[in-house]
């Protein structure tokens, strides 16, 4: 190999430019210089689907989209009988609506992101790519003590954040961004 005067060498922990040439939009560290990153980074915090289960009737998966076409008929069925029975609006109408309601909703909200957190209840309802609904329950282990860490939404009544929050200390939390997840498995 001949020696060219335009080529950086390098060797023995050492570089050497030839004159005139110059190394352009880059660093050049000189002696040991090394980057260990940042040494006083904050821990992160590791959550993951502890137990996830299928959604079955009779043996058939649920799926997302049978949820919006059963919470939906159900919606205007139900509708339909509290307009024509609206005298004697009975506990099981409006319960029935309730449901069906719940259950439209819950199916557009899985199309659209695959992950319904419920407030004040352990689990999660998600869906996986082809739509089937599993029921789920997300932990992790808190990395600044030894608690436990759950979800938790946190913030105003109309802007909740769901967090991943610590059972020992409540100072201990870390957003949740459940697109990090696999899919649902069970």
């Amino acid at each position: 190999m001949e020696n060219d005067s335009n080529q950086i060498n390098s060797g023995s922990h050492s570089i050497n430019i030839g004159s005139g040439n110059s190394v352009k939009n880059s660093n050049l560290h000189v002696g040991d210089v090394h980057n260990y990153g940042d040494t006083n980074a904050p821990p992160v915090a590791t959550v993951d689907r502890v137990q996830s289960k299928a959604v079955t009737v009779l043996g058939q998966p649920v799926t997302a989209g049978w949820l919006i076409v059963s919470g939906g008929v159900g919606f205007i069925g139900s509708l339909a009988s509290i307009v024509g029975l609206w005298q004697h609006l009975s506990f099981w109408f409006v319960l029935l609506l309730s449901f069906t309601m719940f259950c439209l909703i819950v199916g557009i909200a899985l199309v659209r992101n695959r992950f319904v957190r419920i407030p004040y209840l352990p689990f999660n309802i998600e869906a996986d790519r082809s739509g089937r609904m599993f029921i789920s329950r997300i932990e992790g282990n808190c990395p600044l003590c030894d608690g436990k860490l759950k979800l938790r939404d946190i913030g105003p009544k109309d802007h909740k954040v769901t967090y991943a929050r610590c059972t020992r200390n409540p100072d201990h939390m870390w957003k949740f961004d459940f697109t990090v997840l696999d899919e649902p498995e069970g």
